[in-house]
């Protein structure tokens, strides 16, 4: 039996008998694969069984011991969980990053009612021109993938189920808050609309989180 042993995490990788090359040009943590014919006398390149694992304080992944950086999102592996991943773990909601998401949805929203009406405001829907209602219709999905996506990105979210969360809670509140000032059940149609349109950007800000 002859092996592919890692430089860097020390993990190996059985070969059948006579083969020299692998499928995998890197290790799972990135490391270079160096070829040998056996295990004896390896003690240099600190041998570990290929079930021993580190948790990825980030985002979780499961990386051979003593890896030093995560195979899955590539940051660097620390033994101690850092508090902004307990919070992930236990449900994976920011706040901080929800009310900077809400923060620019409105912040946005009203520019946007600026721009197209300029101080004279309508006062009914109805009394809306079409071609203005239907700009800000647009302006208004645009900010609510946009206030996801920050949500999401300040967040830290680095799984895509804490980006859907995220993201979505700040089309969530703008339901919520709708259903409060108008007392009616606008709000359940602003919370399907948004709140689909929020977790778009939720999902977009945990991709770029992950890449960056």
């Amino acid at each position: 039996m002859s092996y592919l042993v890692c430089d860097e995490c020390g993990k190996y990788y059985e070969l059948n008998e006579g083969k020299s090359s692998f499928n995998y040009e890197k290790c799972s943590c990135g490391g270079k694969l160096t070829y040998i014919d056996t295990l004896k006398g390896m003690e240099n390149y600190n041998i570990l069984p290929n079930n021993s694992k580190i948790t990825c304080i980030n985002c979780g992944a499961k990386n051979i011991k003593d890896s030093t950086k995560c195979s899955s999102c590539g940051k660097e592996l620390t033994r101690e969980p850092t508090k902004g991943y307990k919070q992930n773990i236990n449900g994976g909601i920011s706040w901080l990053g929800v009310a900077a998401g809400f923060g620019f949805l409105l912040t946005g929203t009203l520019m946007g009612i600026l721009a197209i009406f300029g101080t004279n405001i309508p006062q009914k829907v109805e009394d809306i021109p079409y071609n203005l209602l239907i700009a800000f219709g647009m302006i208004s999905m645009f900010l609510a993938v946009i206030s996801g996506l920050i949500s999401s990105y300040i967040g830290g979210s680095l799984k895509f189920k804490n980006g859907i969360v995220n993201g979505g809670l700040v089309g969530v509140i703008l339901g919520i808050v709708v259903g409060l000032t108008s007392g009616s059940l606008a709000f359940l149609g602003v919370i399907a609309i948004f709140g689909s349109l929020s977790v778009l950007g939720g999902i977009f800000g945990t991709f770029l989180k992950r890449r960056l």
